[in-house]
């Protein structure tokens, strides 16, 4: 299973992001968007992602599902 972002309960601040700490394999990234609702996005590459869930269950938002 991959992990999805639900944007609507995402905090998006790279300083804070919990998930994006914990991930091992690197898969997580921020990116400034101006055109995104709070000024940013996290993205996943599913080539580095291992599958493992620690980024759902470490995210504070719980913003991030595994399907």
């Amino acid at each position: 299973m991959k992990p999805y972002i639900n944007n609507r309960k995402c905090y998006v601040d790279p300083n804070l992001c919990t998930a994006i700490k914990s991930c091992t394999q690197n898969a997580i990234s921020y990116f400034e968007d101006e055109d995104a609702p709070l000024g940013g996005r996290i993205e996943f590459d599913y080539d580095q992602c291992k599958e493992c869930g620690t980024c759902a269950k470490e995210c504070c938002g719980n913003a991030i599902d595994m399907k």
